[in-house]
């Protein structure tokens, strides 16, 4: 990484999420900084409506201390909004745009949130009347609609629409801002250590934690994605990823402006449109999981589309499918990588690639520490550290730690034990230092007493020629305690696959007692809201959909003389 990036890093330990706003907009005024569909705002403008903002907020009491929920999908207005509570120093509470109800309520109830920021409907679901409708939220004091439609109108009380709340604001002339210096936060005294942000885990196996987020932990986690693909104000980011989650919130909404970047949205994803927008704005940079890479890789009309622009990107969400990244390369012209993120560590990374990186390194590895920050492999029964080569549990100690779990003492103490933060992630390290992740821990099969690690089957499986997309899991099994269960995806033109193709792939290269016993064929794998990580655990996940299917391939005969099988 270098002196230079530790260097950086030590510098913006300074900052707050404003200031970086602001002194992009001081030094860069007339840079197009968001493309929005037809709509271009220069990083003058965005720092004026997210001042003009701020102002009118404070008048309706938002400020330091206060809670905001954003239940925004990926738009100028969720750009102006982010800034303008940051400004104040009002914490944000992250909401997906793909959340329902439920998940809505829940964060709502948890963080506390004073104030709702939403649109009135978008992705057929109408978020307004869902949030309107909500009993037991008696924190909530406003619901503010950032896209009204023409001729808006409710009933609530509590509801408003952002032109209404600036213009009551300038009204009513809200406190001053102090501009008197460059770089100054405010009279709100904002500080690089207060409350930033409280990034939701996905709740895959329990309920959602807020991991609680300070001002110059998100400006320096925006910073660290420039390590991987050494990004500068000259490059062009497409936005696609939702920047209510970890990785879009650091990797889009905060990073490009750190830099003077220029930053063009979708608000949401599909091969044509991302590869219509690389060309018609010369995008430079993607940030994407791997499902995205795959999708746009097959997609028929790929080479109907300029995207010769596109030099790098990076990857995560999930382990990237063998051979992914070097498809990327030779098909599409781009340099790509993994890297380790996580609510925890938001809205950032722990550990990366640096850009340059062999592609050899890049298929099985994600990388070193972050400067100022280390981590170690562990034993999970006795958190003894483990040699080199070992896996174990990946544990990560510094200043892109989470401070907890917001409201939730007893998950934050479980988590974080002596300063370091335990991540449930199954990994190992070379002599060098560099980190490969093999999957969760929670992930392994438990095989008749035999620990099998999904990554290193679904990694082989991938080899199998028609075979799209696999997740390796683990299904009841009477004698075993678990059989090994493989759920594919199969290419269009793939021919009929069986149980024992893909078994009679394996042999050889790995040990017999790690051989699917099952093979589940699904025409997708399930997602998690936002359609980023696959869901293994949840209603509807893999899991659920393995031990439920009658249409699985199965090995007629297990045995208890099977457990060596």
């Amino acid at each position: 990484m270098g002196s230079t990036a530790s260097e950086t890093f030590e510098r913006l330990s300074e900052y707050t999420v404003w200031r970086v706003l602001d002194e992009s907009a001081r030094r860069l005024p007339d840079k197009i900084a968001v493309v929005d569909g037809d709509r271009r705002f220069t990083y003058a403008e965005i720092r004026e409506q997210s001042e003009d903002l701020a102002r009118a907020l404070a008048s309706l009491g938002l400020g330091k201390g206060s809670i905001a929920a954003v239940y925004l999908p990926n738009s100028v207005e969720q750009i102006v909004v982010f800034y303008a509570l940051q400004k104040l120093g009002a914490a944000i509470a992250w909401v997906n745009p793909n959340y329902r109800e439920s998940e809505l309520r829940f964060i709502l109830a948890n963080s506390g949130a004073s104030s709702l920021f939403l649109f009135e409907e978008w992705g057929g679901f109408d978020g307004l009347s869902a949030a309107v409708g909500l009993d037991g939220i008696p924190d909530l004091q406003h619901i503010v609609v950032a896209k009204p439609r023409d001729g808006f109108t409710s009933t609530d009380s509590r509801v408003l629409t952002l032109p209404e709340v600036i213009e009551r604001g300038a009204t009513a002339g809200g406190p001053g801002m102090d501009d008197a210096a460059p770089g100054a936060t405010s009279k709100y005294e904002v500080s690089p250590d207060d409350l930033a942000m409280l990034i939701y885990t996905s709740g895959t196996t329990a309920q959602p934690k807020g991991a609680m987020i300070r001002q110059s932990q998100v400006v320096r986690a925006g910073f660290a994605y420039s390590l991987g693909v050494d990004a500068t104000e000259d490059d062009v980011f497409i936005g696609f990823l939702p920047m209510s989650h970890s990785y879009g919130c650091g990797a889009l909404l905060v990073q490009p402006f750190i830099l003077g970047a220029t930053l063009a949205l979708l608000d949401r994803f599909s091969p044509e449109a991302s590869l219509a927008l690389i060309e018609r704005e010369k995008v430079t940079v993607q940030y994407a999981a791997p499902a995205h890479y795959i999708m746009q890789l097959g997609y028929p009309g790929r080479g109907d589309f300029d995207i010769s622009s596109l030099r790098a990107g990076m990857t995560a969400g999930q382990l990237a499918p063998a051979g992914l990244i070097t498809r990327v390369e030779q098909e599409m012209g781009v340099y790509i990588s993994s890297f380790l993120g996580s609510s925890e560590v938001g809205p950032g990374l722990s550990i990366i690639l640096p850009y340059g990186t062999a592609l050899d390194v890049r298929e099985r590895a994600i990388g070193y520490v972050i400067p100022g920050t280390e981590a170690r492999i562990v034993s999970p029964g006795t958190g003894e550290e483990l040699p080199h080569g070992e896996p174990g549990e990946l544990v990560l100690s510094g200043w892109h730690v989470t401070q907890g779990y917001w409201r939730n003492p007893e998950e934050t103490q479980n988590q974080i034990r002596d300063g370091w933060l335990h991540t449930g992630d199954l990994a190992s390290r070379d002599e060098e230092g560099c980190f490969s992740i093999l999957g969760r821990l929670k992930d392994c099969v438990n095989r008749g007493g035999f620990k099998v690690i999904p990554s290193e089957i679904e990694s082989l499986l991938m080899e199998y020629p028609g075979i799209a997309e696999v997740c390796v899991v683990g299904t009841p099994n009477p004698v075993l305690g678990e059989s090994v269960c493989a759920c594919v995806v199969v290419a269009e033109d793939a021919n009929d696959l069986t149980l024992q193709n893909i078994r009679d792939h394996l042999q050889g290269k790995l040990a017999a007692f790690k051989h699917p016993d099952e093979l589940l064929v699904l025409p997708e794998l399930p997602r998690m809201p936002g359609g980023v990580k696959v869901n293994r655990y949840s209603a509807g996940g893999v899991v659920e959909l393995a031990t439920a299917s009658t249409e699985k391939q199965t090995v007629t005969r297990v045995t208890k003389n099977s457990r060596k099988d």
